[in-house]
């Protein structure tokens, strides 16, 4: 009888530098295409040759995609720490039938969702070069905290220029990483490839741009009477959503204070509210020093 591979069953592991990673996944996607072009075979001796044949030799990079909760713990912290690197990584998939993995792994967006009541959240996309089936697991696995503190953010300051932002209703905080994958089609290349195993995959990328931004919705009431329907270049964000007031018992989603530009408009539904979206204009010498996802480890 067949064995089947069940989403519900997925294990998600992170390898980097020698070192394995198990992840708890509420939600994971992965694919890889390959290129395919066509060309003519009709000929004046084959006229009856209307179907077109066809030319595959070459992969696009592979795509995935994870969501992680931000426990207190810190054994999900790798996943900050490759973010914010822009550090390759191998990703294994593995189910009880089946193991995949992803080669050459880099994280090209990070979410961190922060909804009121509910356990802080990263949601992560990424590419990879290749999709490779039937592995094996590699590199030491590393051990995990006996327990699972999930985040609820129970804390949630921010604040524009020093002066708090009271009335918040949502937020949104999201890291992009753009990169570029080396050309990597060749003729050689092309004239090799007769099969998956040897069609041409990319294998190296750079980071060309970085854009941290996100957004907030605050109720307009008679109190925050400022900051509606304006705009700034250069206003200082502060982010703290996590459990914990004191600095040393925090533990969450810490960004800034940080240089920002943001433009503020007023929505009129059933309870009036504005909206900021705001982008960072600052160049720090550390992101970590100004986006940290704060976690026992840190203390």
């Amino acid at each position: 009888m067949a064995n089947y591979s069940f989403k519900k069953e997925v294990e998600v592991f992170i390898l980097s530098g020698g070192n394995r990673y198990k992840l708890d996944v509420g939600e994971v996607n992965f694919n890889q295409t390959f290129s395919e072009k066509s060309y003519p075979v009709k000929t004046l001796h084959a006229q009856t040759n209307v179907f077109e044949a066809s030319v595959i030799n070459k992969a696009s990079p592979a795509n995935f995609n994870f969501n992680i909760f931000a426990i207190v713990e810190n054994d999900f912290s790798i996943v900050e720490t490759l973010m914010l690197n822009v550090s390759a990584f191998d990703l294994f998939i593995k189910t009880a039938a089946d193991i995949f993995k992803i080669t050459n792994c880099v994280i090209t967006n990070g979410t961190f969702v922060i909804e009121k009541s509910r356990p802080l959240s990263i949601a992560v996309q990424g590419q990879g070069s290749r999709v490779l089936r039937g592995q094996s697991l590699t590199g030491s696995l590393q051990s995990r905290n006996a327990a699972k503190t999930y985040t609820i953010p129970q804390s949630l300051t921010t604040t524009i220029n020093g002066t708090t932002v009271p009335f918040i209703v949502s937020h949104t905080l999201e890291l992009q990483n753009e990169i570029k994958w080396t050309p990597y089609t060749t003729v050689n290349g092309a004239l090799d490839a007769t099969s998956a195993s040897n069609s041409m995959y990319p294998s190296s990328f750079t980071l060309s741009k970085k854009i941290l931004s996100g957004s907030m919705v605050e109720y307009l009431t008679n109190v925050n009477t400022s900051d509606t329907q304006t705009w700034s270049k250069s206003a200082s964000i502060r982010i703290k959503a996590g459990n914990g007031l004191s600095s040393s018992s925090f533990r969450g989603f810490d960004f800034g204070p940080a240089t920002c530009s943001f433009t503020n408009r007023v929505n009129a539904g059933n309870i009036f509210t504005q909206s900021y979206d705001w982008r960072m204009t600052q160049n720090p010498t550390s992101l970590g020093a100004v986006l940290k996802y704060v976690t026992d480890n840190d203390t």
